[in-house]
């Protein structure tokens, strides 16, 4: 896979700015289209995962939703396969830590209807927890990394155990309540 270093073009569209994080095989950027002008963020893994972004990829946009990280063009590009999405310019739902619930509770009940929104599509998140919550410089949730999504009812394996439900962690098939648990 491509070096990927601030100042790097992808899809000879995209230039890379600073990294936003980690995890698994990705690697997030922070990055500007120079086609719209806009700061997007890209989900970036070597080519050999591109079968699976893709799926992440095509899972997100059906999901279309006030507050679900939006998605948009999934590219190819020097090795590495790539999608770019909507950037939330804050930090996570961690960040809420220690305030009053008066502070809480309003982007919780944003985050509890999108998953409303996921699980009315058959779609179970399975990775609900701080760091997949994104706030916006207002404080407004968007719900992010669809990339251990499954249908209700089907087999999966993947998401983070401190916030996997009891049935989840004895391997049983996605449901939204697996969703609602995290949530809590």
């Amino acid at each position: 896979m491509l070096e990927l270093t601030k100042g790097s073009r992808l899809a000879d569209r995209y230039t890379l700015e600073r990294p936003l994080g980690r995890g698994g095989e990705a690697v997030t950027w922070l990055a500007r289209d120079r086609m719209t002008k806009a700061s997007v963020a890209l989900k970036i893994v070597p080519a050999e995962g591109s079968a699976r972004l893709r799926d992440e990829w095509q899972t997100n946009l059906r999901l279309m939703h006030a507050h679900i990280v939006r998605v948009f063009e999934f590219h190819e590009d020097q090795g590495a396969a790539f999608y770019s999405q909507q950037y939330v310019d804050g930090a996570d739902l961690g960040a809420l830590t220690g305030k009053p619930l008066s502070e809480i509770l309003p982007p919780i009940g944003l985050l509890a209807d999108a998953l409303r929104y996921a699980h009315a599509k058959d779609m179970v998140h399975r990775d609900v927890k701080a760091s997949n919550v994104l706030l916006d410089y207002n404080g407004v949730p968007y719900l992010g990394d669809f990339g251990v999504a499954a249908a209700a009812g089907a087999s999966a394996s993947g998401g983070s155990p401190v916030t996997a439900s009891p049935q989840a962690r004895q391997g049983l098939p996605a449901q939204p309540s697996d969703d609602i648990y995290a949530l809590g």
